[in-house]
């Protein structure tokens, strides 16, 4: 980690650039994120890495209210992984579980209305494992 800028989040940055381009998508097209908040800075950072700021403005999507159940990309409408004590080694799965909850519209009072593409962001140490998942629900 010497000579890295440990608040660049590049492995971040690379896995949704990567998700998003397979998947033929901006942040934009997305309902919702779950985010690996493990800490408040990493969630803004996250944001950032994620596209939905420019780097340094993570705080722009609180102050401005994009992240919020209405706002323009709702974060973690579950609460996040700190809301359920951080289950580490499960957080991924957690987070998907509770993104299809959201595209199956189960989610009860957690619900974003109408949501149709969920992004999933997991990481482990320090942001060196970096996995994003782009859900969408069954087409029948």
């Amino acid at each position: 980690m010497r000579g890295r800028d440990v608040t660049a989040f590049e492995g971040p940055r690379q896995a949704w650039a990567q998700a998003l381009g397979d998947a033929r998508l901006s942040i934009g097209d997305l309902s919702l994120v779950e985010t690996h908040d493990c800490f408040t800075i990493a969630e803004l950072i996250e944001y950032e890495a994620m596209g939905l700021t420019a780097p340094g403005e993570g705080a722009r999507a609180i102050d401005e209210g994009w992240v919020e159940k209405g706002g323009r990309l709702p974060v973690n409408p579950s609460g996040g992984l700190k809301a359920k004590g951080h289950p580490i080694g499960a957080t991924g799965v957690s987070m998907h579980a509770l993104a299809a909850m959201q595209l199956t519209g189960t989610a009860g009072g957690m619900q974003i209305k109408g949501a149709k593409l969920a992004g999933v962001f997991n990481m482990g140490g320090a942001a060196v494992a970096n996995y994003v998942s782009i859900l969408e629900p069954l087409r029948g």
